[in-house]
């Protein structure tokens, strides 16, 4: 059993140790499989376990934001979504941006020669 048939859903997306999983129902078709892989996701699979995976070499923006435009792609399928709120809305892609633009390293100083100089 997934956490998707745990929430009566067809897909479940979640954050957990840096990672953005996929979670389909335990019987979910092969053509909502097939659409996961085609929306760029790493389909896993483990003694008939099946999930998706964004790519972890994605940049957590980059994974966000696939996170944020995955979800209304797959309710318009017809698919029953749950998604945690912090990837879905563009809240969770605007506050990483915010994030990276914090830890972003502050410009040179401006070496003195080219500084305008003051006369009198």
């Amino acid at each position: 059993m997934s956490l998707a048939d745990d929430y009566d859903v067809d897909v479940t997306v979640y954050h957990r140790d840096g990672t953005i999983y996929v979670d389909t129902r335990a019987d979910a078709p092969e053509h909502l499989l097939v659409l996961l892989d085609d929306l760029g996701l790493d389909r896993h699979q483990v003694e008939g376990d099946v999930w998706h995976q964004i790519p972890d070499e994605m940049d957590e923006i980059t994974m966000k934001a696939l996170a944020d435009r995955a979800a209304p792609l797959l309710a318009r399928a017809g698919y029953r979504v749950d998604i945690d709120a912090g990837l879905f809305g563009g809240t969770a892609y605007r506050a990483a941006l915010a994030e990276k633009a914090a830890h972003r390293p502050a410009p040179p100083p401006t070496p003195p020669a080219a500084q305008a100089r003051r006369t009198r």
